[in-house]
C-alpha cells in the first residue's frame, strides 16, 4: 500500500514536471519570419537555458550577437529541415540575425 502511494506520487510529480517544462519551452520558442519578402530576418532574444536550437524553412546563415559585448556566435549555414544547436549564456540578450541564402542561379521565388 505504501509503495503504491509513493509510486503514484512519483509518477504524478514527473507528469507535472514534464508539463511545466513543455510549457516553458513552447513559450520560449520563436520563429524568424521573412517580412515583405526580404532575405534578412532579425530578432532579439534572451535564452532561458544555455542551449538554443535553430532550424529554418530555407537555407539560412544565423549569427547571434551579444547586445552588451558585441561578441558574435555563428551558425554558419543550415538547410531546410536541419536543426543546429548553439551554446549561449543564459539570461543575456542576443540579437539574432538570419540571412536566407539563395542558390545560384536563384529561383524566381527566392527573396
Amino acid at each position: 500500500m505504501k509503495k503504491t502511494v509513493i509510486l503514484s506520487s512519483l509518477i504524478l510529480v514527473l507528469v507535472i514536471a514534464a508539463t511545466v517544462f513543455a510549457g516553458v519551452m513552447r513559450s520560449h520558442t520563436f520563429t524568424l519570419d521573412a517580412v515583405d519578402g526580404t532575405a534578412i530576418r532579425s530578432e532579439e532574444i534572451q535564452p532561458l537555458f544555455g542551449t538554443v536550437r535553430v532550424s529554418g524553412d530555407q537555407d539560412t546563415s544565423v549569427v547571434f550577437t551579444d547586445v552588451e559585448t558585441g561578441k558574435k556566435y555563428t551558425i554558419g549555414y543550415i538547410t531546410n529541415g536541419v536543426t543546429e544547436k548553439i551554446k549561449l549564456q543564459p539570461g543575456r540578450w542576443y540579437t539574432v540575425f538570419a540571412r536566407v541564402s539563395c542558390p545560384k542561379p536563384a529561383p524566381v521565388d527566392c527573396p
